[in-house]
């Protein structure tokens, strides 16, 4: 095959546009002796990296060899779109199908989440809704239909989505549901005024059953990504934690708060928002609020990145182990012990969060970070 094809194929491969039959010509050049010096340089070429790590097929340990002659730098790769390192690009890929072959995981009918030791099963569709009574609905178990009636108001379960349908309006003024997914689990929610709302993994939204008076008010933990309806006469705002208010009218964005992250991150898609009651947001930027309240705002070319995780991916940037592994913790729903001095390692790249835990250990234990599945535990250690 001529170089030029061989090019071809490879820049493919980075901008992931190769379809099935590119796909399958790419790797069968992977397993081929005679193509892997010129795919390792071309890979350099193209990249200026020669961090690169084909691993889980022996076949592909020479290419790997070839193209990690030179010193591997201590920040993996960081091209757009493509590559969490090439053990999950390649590797991943190779094993489970295709890492950007997304598919969409539903609730399984068990009558209470499992807590059995975990064996790496990425998460699915799934939540607890704690009703005004304080009685609670596990989700997971519900076929389509009603779910709970309430002060008028009927709570309907809809292909995977909790919808409110209010029936009378005056008796569910102080009514107020929550709607909480664990580690391994997310879900979506439409609001009674129309409102969309999609929870990450261990996340909680508090709601009230119908938006009365001039405002529209809720409250979350977690991350969760709003598609707000529009409604002049009632202002719609999100209190996340101690550190802040989203005002909007009608709009897109995420939050991200949780506790055990540094910063809590609010990135706005469409329309324009309010942080803080101070700064006011243009699509594409991002807000950060820090421990100490400050507010701080850029512009992101991919703030779309911010809520990959809404549709299947794991998207990284210069993301280090520490917040990786957060990441993992909470949509793996596996405790991650980590021990001792962790590599000053940064990742970027994107990777389907359907992939299984125990591919991610096996990329990540070829990047030189050691970790096993031990006891129903991640451990993590020099």
């Amino acid at each position: 095959m001529e170089n030029t094809r061989l090019h071809h194929l490879a820049q493919d491969f980075l901008d992931n546009k190769l379809d099935e039959a590119g796909q399958q010509e790419f790797y069968a050049l992977l397993g081929d002796p005679g193509q892997r010096e010129a795919l390792a340089e071309i890979f350099i070429e193209l990249t200026g990296q020669p961090d690169m790590d084909l691993a889980f097929d022996p076949a592909l340990r020479p290419l790997l060899d070839k193209v990690t002659e030179t010193d591997r730098p201590r920040t993996a790769p960081l091209r757009r779109m493509h590559y969490w390192g090439w053990a999950a690009a390649i590797g991943l890929l190779v094993l489970a199908g295709s890492v950007y072959r997304l598919t969409e995981q539903r609730g399984s009918t068990a009558p209470a989440y499992s807590q059995a030791k975990n064996t790496g099963t990425p998460g699915k569709q799934g939540a607890v809704l704690t009703l005004a009574d304080g009685s609670t609905v596990l989700l997971d178990s519900m076929h389509n239909g009603v779910v709970a009636s309430q002060s008028g108001t009927n709570v309907v379960l809809d292909n995977g989505q909790v919808v409110y349908d209010p029936e009378e309006t005056a008796a569910a003024a102080t009514a107020y549901n929550t709607i909480s997914t664990p580690r391994g689990r997310q879900f979506r929610i439409v609001l009674p005024d129309g409102t969309k709302v999609w929870l990450n993994a261990a996340s909680s939204l508090q709601y009230p059953v119908v938006f009365t008076g001039n405002t529209r008010e809720v409250r979350i933990t977690g991350e969760a990504y709003f598609e707000v309806a529009a409604d002049a006469a009632k202002p719609f705002s999100v209190h996340f934690s101690e550190k802040g208010i989203v005002e909007v009218l009608g709009t897109a964005f995420n939050i991200n708060a949780y506790a055990d992250e540094p910063m809590v991150k609010t990135t706005l898609l469409r329309g324009s928002i309010r942080v803080n009651k101070q700064q006011v947001l243009q699509p594409g930027e991002q807000a950060s609020i820090g421990s100490n309240n400050g507010l701080s705002v850029e512009h992101s070319a991919y703030a779309e990145d911010a809520v990959a995780w809404k549709n299947g991916l794991f998207i990284m940037s210069g993301t280090d182990l520490p917040a990786l592994f957060r990441q993992v913790s909470r949509w793996y729903d596996i405790e991650v012990d980590m021990r001792g001095t962790l590599p000053d390692r940064t990742f970027g790249g994107t990777i389907g969060r359907n992939v299984s835990l125990t591919d991610i250990i096996e990329a990540l234990n070829i990047y030189g970070v050691n970790c096993r599945l031990e006891n129903g535990k991640l451990i993590v250690q020099p």
